[in-house]
């Protein structure tokens, strides 16, 4: 019999109480709340090394330049949100050996993996339908940050 062992830990770092607890009963590790001392509390949680892999999904107001300083030496920088410039000087990459990686989507192979997952219960999906009439409620509704997880428009 094949068993699966995942050595990860999940570390949640978000400026919303409200979605950094959402987050964690979705299956975070730790859960990092943002207030100017969340670089440090990463690593403290990583043993000073920072993370092996950040996933960014703001891109903006400061958080590539968070993500990076979260991110371990030769760890990995996924960034899939956008809106502002990653700054970060040439020689930092190449001594911390550290790898940026744009994100549009996964590939097929990816999101076929993903399936797998969610088919197997290893996915917690977090969404809330609104009817495609209601688009305008709903772009209310993630303005006010009142949707856990994604808003999806059904017909």
């Amino acid at each position: 019999m094949f068993k699966s062992y995942v050595c990860s830990r999940y570390i949640i770092v978000e400026k919303s109480e409200k979605a950094l607890k959402h987050a964690m009963e979705l299956g975070g590790d730790h859960g990092v709340l943002i207030d100017g001392n969340e670089v440090e509390k990463v690593k403290e949680l990583t043993k000073g090394k920072g993370a092996e892999a950040v996933i960014d999904f703001v891109g903006e107001k400061g958080s590539t330049s968070m993500g990076l300083n979260m991110t371990s030496n030769g760890g990995y920088f996924y960034i899939v949100g956008y809106g502002e410039e990653i700054k970060i000087l040439a020689v930092d990459v190449i001594i911390s050996e550290r790898n940026i990686v744009g994100n549009l989507v996964g590939t097929w192979s990816e999101l076929y993996e993903l399936m797998e997952l969610a088919d197997r219960g290893k996915v917690k999906l977090s969404m809330q339908e609104y009817k495609l009439d209601d688009a305008n409620k709903a772009l209310h509704d993630l303005n006010e940050g009142k949707v856990k997880g994604r808003a999806v428009l059904v017909p």
